[in-house]
């Protein structure tokens, strides 16, 4: 049977073949043409990235790991390239395209492309696959996650001690589950601060549209938010622009976004995608890549805060961020990391 599947691919991957090399010719000042090696070298390690919906560009998710196979390249010499399926009806050739041309590692970036991968792992079980904010139980593919969650509760913590309406939002792009990780950190930061702000919840049903992302967070504003948590990919970048134009707050998820906010960011629940990505890529060139399931948080420093929110936030409210953060490395504080643990959480005393 899965000598008939992978027969039934390989003209998908053909034309995705051929779209991949046009795609990474365009790509001018980010992806290179693998070249020959002299003889005497070892050969390079090539690495291939298959996106979400939303593609580079997209100002987070996407953008963090393309930052991580930059460092790659910067770092090991690596040669690297990006397949962008665009609809997720492609996700499953796109992958195919990826390992038919024997790279020595296939990011999958994003939880929609878990059920793809799946399929496509058990046809290539000698390519080394990487799932980020996916979980897949196969002996040639690390699952890395994030605990989303706690860089949320401490950007929730900054949003509740700096809102002056008592009103605060959060926009989604789907209900995955790293979203909802966002979303209950988020709602527990707050509720640690004051149990009596009200968080008014949006989300969009796509990573990949900001025009409606807009909307939503216009109309949060409008009924009172004056921060509002983007978890919504390019749908984001809506918010972004909201925050702009109601001169309101908007917190960036998963990376720092200050520049895109002239000023309206107050803070970002970041995730260190970049770096997760780089260290795949080093286990790869070593030889001690592992398949397995990586949960990474604020006591693997993958998670947290950027470094200017203090600038805004001040010292005191970062001192109480400093205390939690510690409570949480130490595993005396449990940060929420769904909808029914949100509804049972105790807050800490502050």
């Amino acid at each position: 049977m899965k000598k008939m599947s992978k027969k039934r691919l390989l003209l998908t991957v053909l034309i995705l073949a051929i779209t991949l090399v046009i795609s990474a010719c365009g790509r001018k000042s980010e992806v290179k043409q693998p070249t020959e090696q002299p003889k005497e070298e070892a050969p390079k390690l090539r690495m291939v990235m298959v996106t979400n919906q939303a593609g580079v560009g997209d100002g987070g998710f996407n953008d963090m790991a393309w930052a991580g196979f930059k460092l790659a390249e910067k770092e090991l010499g690596a040669v690297i390239h990006v397949i962008e399926p665009g609809e997720q009806a492609n996700f499953t050739p796109s992958l195919a395209a990826a390992a038919e041309q024997g790279y020595d590692m296939v990011v999958a970036v994003g939880f929609l492309l878990v059920d793809s991968l799946k399929e496509i792992a058990d046809l290539y079980p000698d390519t080394n696959f990487v799932i980020i904010d996916g979980m897949i139980e196969k002996p040639n593919v690390a699952s890395v996650l994030f605990k989303e969650n706690e860089a949320a509760y401490l950007a929730g913590i900054v949003a509740a001690k700096m809102t002056k309406t008592n009103i605060i939002g959060f926009i989604g792009g789907m209900e995955t589950p790293p979203v909802l990780r966002f979303e209950s950190g988020w709602k527990a930061g707050i509720m640690t601060v004051n149990p009596d702000i009200r968080i008014n919840f949006a989300f969009v049903g796509a990573f990949n549209n900001p025009g409606k992302a807009k909307e939503q967070a216009l109309a949060l504003y409008d009924s009172g938010a004056d921060v509002i948590l983007e978890v919504g990919g390019l749908s984001g970048l809506g918010v972004i622009e909201a925050a702009k134009d109601a001169k309101k707050w908007f917190v960036a998820c998963d990376m720092d976004k200050s520049a895109l906010g002239e000023g309206a960011q107050l803070t970002a629940a970041m995730k260190r995608i970049d770096n997760a990505v780089l260290e795949m890529a080093k286990n790869v060139q070593n030889g001690t890549f592992k398949a397995g399931i990586y949960n990474l948080g604020l006591k693997e420093n993958a998670v947290g805060l950027p470094e200017n929110t203090a600038k805004i936030a001040g010292p005191e409210i970062m001192k109480i961020v400093e205390v939690l953060t510690e409570k949480i490395i130490k595993g005396e504080l449990v940060i929420p990391s769904d909808r029914e643990q949100a509804k049972n959480f105790t807050p800490p005393k502050l």
